[in-house]
């Protein structure tokens, strides 16, 4: 039995080598070797496509990530500002509530001023119908001094003109250097008192 097969590989061995060796197989052979060129460039070319596609991939996916951190840091600086803006916003209505108290109370006290104004007013007018006119008590004490007073004298200098009976007379007095006692002694002893 093993005679028998080695007989037949023997056989088929033999007719194996006269395929290789007729034209054939050469053809066969020569058109795989071909094949496996052509296979083989197609890899190349695939494998280069794919690591081109692969680096813009990177860079793309780069690009993309720089991109999105930018925007994160944007939406960040954008969201700290509202953050301020709320915050200055409710300062800003704190102080306007504060200034609307404020102004409120303002209110009322200028209401409170104006009715204050108008009691003086009626308490003025009261007081002008008893008191007479301040005209009419400068007229008063012109008439009994019969001095004309220099109202542009400097506050401690009492000057003016005293209309005696016989001739004019000017007065000048330094306030400072005399009592008050004897200044009004002086004035008075001016006025007539014959009547």
């Amino acid at each position: 039995m093993l005679s028998q097969r080695m007989q037949e590989l023997e056989e088929v061995s033999k007719e194996l080598l006269k395929v290789l060796l007729s034209d054939w197989a050469d053809n066969l052979l020569r058109r795989s070797l071909d094949k496996r060129a052509r296979m083989e460039d197609q890899l190349l070319a695939t494998q280069a496509t794919a690591t081109q596609l692969l680096r813009e991939l990177t860079t793309a996916e780069e690009t993309v990530a720089q991109t999105l951190l930018d925007q994160e840091s944007q939406l960040q600086r954008s969201l700290r500002r509202l953050q301020d803006l709320e915050e200055e916003l409710l300062r800003a209505r704190e102080a306007g509530a504060s200034l609307e108290a404020s102004k409120n109370a303002l209110r009322a006290e200028l209401e409170e001023l104006r009715e204050q104004s108008r009691r003086l007013e009626e308490a003025g007018e009261r007081e002008e119908e008893a008191v007479p006119s301040a005209a009419y008590v400068t007229q008063l004490y012109y008439k009994i001094s019969r001095i004309d007073w220099d109202y542009e004298a400097e506050p401690v200098q009492i000057r003016g003109i005293h209309y005696g009976p016989d001739i004019a007379q000017p007065i000048d007095i330094d306030g400072s250097r005399h009592s008050p006692c004897f200044v009004s002694d002086y004035l008075w002893s001016l006025v007539p008192t014959a009547w």
